[in-house]
């Protein structure tokens, strides 16, 4: 399996960390405290762009390499 393809599986489970911990913070500390799904939001954020950023580069090689 690809590092991207990694990326993008850690960012799904990130994706899912992220809605439970907002519904959970949500319903039961609402307007109280730090909600941190924010901190695992951004970071599914960043390993999603960092997926896309490594899928592009492969491809790329992949382009100049047929030609």
């Amino acid at each position: 399996m690809k590092v991207h393809q990694k990326l993008t599986i850690v960012g799904g489970i990130l994706l899912a960390v992220t809605y439970f911990i907002y519904n959970y913070h949500q319903t039961e500390h609402s307007g109280i405290g730090f909600n941190y799904a924010y901190v695992t939001g951004i970071s599914m954020m960043i390993v999603f762009i960092a997926s896309f950023i490594l899928f592009g580069i492969e491809r790329l090689k992949e382009s100049k390499s047929k030609k």
